[in-house]
């Protein structure tokens, strides 16, 4: 995600350094172990063990994400949602039913979904009616039996709002916003729980239905390949299928005078875009440039990793560009000057998170850098190929300019601050000039490939790394990720 306050390399002057919140502590990299099924929590740094329970199921709400703790549902995962909206823009008002699909973890006689703000009108599970209890950042929700791990279960849950927005930890607003001819959602971090009882956490990933009513004449889109579009009464009604798992800060759903803009990018790949109508001959030169980029990233990264791609350009502030899984969320008003260094920069950035962040998500939020450092690295590289300037450039500006801080260690404060970003980019850069182009391109096509559709850990990576590099990593990792000051001058190139 790129906001305009933190936006990267040589136009992110406005950033601040890094803050450690209280309490929270980097994993070092001669401590980390790894499972083949990462656990959604941090591992301590005082002993090298975790457990094998559970997470979060001591702990009662929340998974122990270090940053949110409130996020999260113990015992409980999310196979499929099955979002039904009906949104007059003319009143500002959404209701809404979500099926949820869930597959139980642990025993529980008991459930939560994390749901901001919102009171469900009507509560079943498997059918049967339930009273369910809005609890703070929580809907908890009785099950008619007490439930074992392994019990598949169907959730339904009616509710309702009008202008659904939280003030994230993260300093500013995410949620339903409103727009004068329609709406759109921004979710990253913690925004989908505004408008959505759901598991808003990026560890648990699931596929989606989208089916969204709107008045005649508008346009409702959201992840994934449409479906369906039809007319009932005075609303047409709009069905999106999403079948890649997706974590929830990933949703994208807009409504307005939107035009869809179907396409063809490399191998047969679908290219599904959207723009306002009336923005349609502006942005087809951003449309055009993305089977360019998609191409090029394929013979560094591997395969396009999901079914399509797309980018969509909305009416919000801007500054905004958001990688909303399998169509790029954009603000139309960053890209009414042409295709320059800036609209290269956010292109190229959110379309490298379809493999870092989107096909691979971040199992915990401290894990942010897995996302947004290796988009920062793959948006150098595209500049780099598009004439405007040398990756090693970049690297080596971000490096003189990077603020104390771990990469590793971001505060809920600085979740998006510059070492997530340029920061962590700088340890990338390292990391190849140590292990070599050969084996730094196979380790970030291995980490894109063999992880695609799962959450990991910065322990993950590391692990990755040592095997790929086929020599320990640990004094590397702490050198460059962990520390909080990392060395003033890059290796010396293989």
């Amino acid at each position: 995600m790129i906001r305009r306050p933190l936006m990267l390399a040589a136009t992110v002057a406005t950033l601040v350094a890094c803050a450690t919140a209280p309490g929270v502590r980097s994993e070092r990299a001669d401590q980390v172990t790894t499972t083949s099924q990462p656990s959604p929590t941090p591992s301590p740094t005082t002993s090298p063990t975790t457990s094998s329970s559970p997470a979060g199921d001591e702990l009662g709400d929340g998974i122990g994400d270090a940053l949110f703790p409130d996020l999260g549902n113990p015992g409980l995962d999310v196979v499929h949602y099955d979002v039904e909206l009906s949104y007059d823009p003319t009143t500002e008002r959404v209701d809404g039913t979500v099926g949820l699909d869930v597959t139980l973890t642990s025993a529980r006689d008991e459930i939560t979904l994390d749901a901001v703000g919102l009171t469900a009108s009507n509560v079943t599970v498997g059918g049967e009616s339930v009273v369910a209890v809005a609890d703070g950042p929580e809907l908890r929700i009785p099950l008619p039996q007490p439930g074992s791990a392994g019990d598949s279960l169907r959730i339904e849950v009616s509710y309702g709002f009008e202008n659904a927005q939280i003030l994230s930890p993260i300093g500013f607003s995410i949620g339903w916003f409103n727009t004068p001819g329609g709406s759109y959602v921004l979710n990253e971090p913690d925004g989908a729980r505004s408008w959505l009882p759901c598991n808003d956490h990026p560890s648990d990933k699931a596929t989606y239905t989208f089916t969204i009513a709107v008045p005649a004449g508008l346009t409702a889109v959201a992840n994934g390949t449409l479906t369906d579009h039809r007319t009932v009464g005075d609303q047409e009604v709009w069905t999106w299928q999403q079948d890649d798992p997706m974590a929830t800060y990933l949703i994208q759903l807009l409504t307005g005078d939107y035009e869809v803009v179907d396409g063809t990018g490399p191998d047969g790949l679908p290219l599904i875009s959207v723009v306002l109508r009336a923005d349609k001959a502006t942005m087809q030169q951003f449309i055009d440039v993305t089977p360019a980029m998609i191409d090029f990233f394929d013979g560094f990264f591997g395969p396009y990793p999901l079914d399509s791609y797309g980018i969509a350009m909305t009416d919000s502030f801007g500054g905004l560009a958001m990688e909303t899984q399998g169509r790029s969320l954009f603000s139309r008003d960053d890209f009414l000057g042409g295709l320059g260094y800036t609209q290269q920069l956010l292109l190229s950035h959110e379309l490298a998170h379809q493999w870092y962040g989107d096909a691979v998500s971040p199992a915990r939020w401290v894990d942010i850098w897995l996302n947004e450092s290796f988009a920062t690295y793959a948006q150098w590289m595209w500049l780099e190929h598009a004439g405007f300037s040398l990756a090693g450039e970049e690297a080596t500006f971000a490096l003189e300019n990077r603020p104390p801080g771990s990469s590793a260690d971001p505060s809920a404060q600085d979740l998006f601050g510059y070492n997530s970003y340029d920061g962590g980019a700088v340890v990338l850069h390292a990391l190849r000039l140590t292990i070599g182009d050969d084996k730094f391109f196979e380790l970030l096509r291995r980490w894109a490939t063999e992880n695609s559709g799962g959450s990991r850990t910065t322990a993950d990576f590391i692990d990755l790394t040592q095997t790929v590099a086929g020599a320990p990593m640990g004094d590397f990792f702490d050198t460059w990720l962990f520390a909080e000051q990392p060395p003033s001058e890059f290796p010396i190139g293989q």
